[in-house]
């Protein structure tokens, strides 16, 4: 970003704010709902080691299948969930909306629950196994959208990064959960049916804690405002700051927030769902965004990361680690190395070097780690190989793990954001559920090494993609963002980093507050007798 430190800039704002903000109440809301974020990872690590054990495909009948089929049926399994994920994050769009953050993410946890107890009780029925796993998958697509909005929602403009990251975080911690239990258990019970029964049943645990939690925290303030609940709104939003409603960091939130509600509202009057299609594909520079986003989405699902994970304990087994009971502790070590990894680089590191040297750097170093373990495969194994991966899962979180989500966050205009974000995520889904079902069918296709070269030459083509289309998005302007996307892709990368007029201007005199509250009034009483 230039000469502009985002880190500095941050730490400046949060001095400047009450100390009263940074409480245990936000803090808590916060942990409940990011908690939720274990459940997708939860789903990666459990769903990776079961369907390697022995125990798991006896009962399924895998046992008898040839590598091929078994391949096929094994991608079937894992992938199935993802599918599930699209109908959990397309139902959010309308039910968020009516329905509210916190009573729909109530009902999409009780499908997960469902879908989870399914799943433990599906007694060697391959079918009744699918379909709970797309049950399971529907709530695991709601854990994706909602918490997030959620979190976005409740916190304090200076740490919303900072609080909304946890959620990412907590996904990765999944991973952790779900492969060191199964670690666990295998020691315990090897070669019993409590081998996958048991740690699959555990994930009902973290469903029951953050359901029971959620039920405890209220619904945003800018909901309850957009349902013209005007004082249960400003009552919400005192309560998370623990600071009195006549406060002047209160009344500036509270108003920013009725002047942006006000003006969604004023965009998209009269907008149907068909006009705003058209306003995305219609015009040069909206459809320049949304390729932009559309191919952020696809290069990051197939750069292989989500595939590996998945596939880990079979992975590690084709590099020399073909012990159970070590696979999965091998397995374990590389989800702490994600988890650690994520942590680290979202709280200190990606807006101090900005979105597109983030990615940059990731993808390249992806490029070698999986040329390394390709040409490994290909000429014999090696624990070198096994390090690779490691140093790959690092590159990951450095590049493709959150830049398609902060991307698609940051470069649409507020009146097609929306419609946007929800089809990106859909996207997201789609190319997870396909590269999800081919990867074992690629791995056994391609002697194993292909698959590597494959996600390598994906990751080449994206580095190429991003070196001329992606911009620095963190902190522009409204006005910044729209001259990058009047240029053609390959002609972004001239103007790619802002210049300081280019940064956003956030700060608002106490006047523009006070005519922002007093037209939130009358818009809020407008709306008032419109709705009696």
């Amino acid at each position: 970003m230039g000469n502009t430190n985002v880190i500095k800039a941050t730490k400046a704002a949060i001095k400047e704010c009450p100390r009263e903000i940074f409480n245990f109440y936000l803090v808590a809301c916060v942990c409940i709902w990011s908690f939720s974020g274990v459940a997708k990872g939860f789903d990666e690590g459990n769903i990776a080691s079961i369907v390697v054990m022995p125990s798991f495909k006896k009962r399924f009948g895998l046992d008898h299948l040839s590598e091929k089929d078994y391949a096929n049926t094994k991608g079937w399994i894992v992938a199935i969930a993802t599918a599930g994920a699209v109908f959990g994050c397309l139902s959010c769009i309308y039910m968020t909306q009516r329905l509210g953050r916190k009573f729909t993410f109530q009902i999409l946890t009780l499908f997960y629950i469902a879908g989870v107890l399914g799943q433990t009780f599906s007694g060697g029925n391959l079918a009744a196994l699918y379909a709970s796993r797309v049950i399971t998958g529907m709530g695991i697509g709601a854990t994706t959208v909602i918490p997030s909005v959620y979190i976005a929602e409740i916190a304090p403009q200076s740490i919303r990064g900072l609080l909304t990251v946890q959620y990412a975080c907590c996904q990765q911690l999944g991973v952790v959960f779900g492969f060191f239990i199964n670690y666990g258990v295998t020691k315990s019970f090897a070669g019993t049916q409590k081998q996958w029964m048991l740690p699959t049943a555990l994930q009902l645990v973290p469903a029951v804690i953050w359901l029971v939690g959620c039920t405890l925290t209220p619904e945003t303030p800018r909901f309850l405002l957009a349902q013209n609940k005007r004082t249960e709104a400003l009552s919400t939003l005192v309560k998370f700051r623990r600071l009195p409603e006549d406060h002047p960091y209160v009344r500036t939130e509270f108003a920013n927030m009725e002047h942006q509600l006000n003006l969604e509202l004023e965009v998209k009057s009269g907008s149907s769902f068909f006009d705003l299609v058209k306003e995305t594909f219609g015009n040069v520079e909206n459809r320049r965004r949304f390729f932009l986003m559309f191919f952020c989405h696809i290069f990051g699902q197939w750069s292989g990361a989500n595939g590996i994970t998945q596939y880990s304990p079979t992975i590690l087994g084709y590099l020399g680690i073909s012990n159970t009971e070590t696979s999965f502790l091998a397995t374990g070590i590389y989800a702490i190395v994600k988890f650690v990894s994520v942590l680290l680089f979202s709280l200190f590191m990606i807006d101090f070097i900005g979105r597109r040297r983030s990615l940059m750097t990731g993808i390249s170093l992806q490029i070698f780690t999986l040329a390394y373990i390709g040409a490994y495969l290909g000429a014999t194994n090696g624990r070198m190989a096994i390090v690779a991966i490691y140093f790959h899962a690092i590159a990951w979180s450095i590049g493709w793990f959150s830049i398609p989500y902060l991307v698609s966050a940051e470069i649409f205009p507020l009146r097609i954001r929306s419609l946007n974000v929800a089809v990106g995520m859909a996207v997201h889904w789609a190319n997870y559920f396909g590269c999800s079902r081919a990867m074992p069918s690629l791995l056994v296709g391609t002697d194993r090494y292909g698959a590597f070269v494959f996600f390598c030459s994906v990751c080449v083509v994206s580095l190429v993609y991003v070196f001329f289309a992606m911009p620095e998005t963190a902190g522009r302007s409204l006005e910044s963002m729209d001259k990058m996307f009047e240029q053609p892709w390959y002609k972004v990368h001239k103007i790619a980093y802002p210049k300081v007029e280019d940064l956003k201007q956030e700060l608002r005199t106490e006047k523009e507050i006070e005519l922002d509250e007093e037209k939130a009034e009358e818009s809020a009483a407008g709306r008032a007798k419109h709705v009696e």
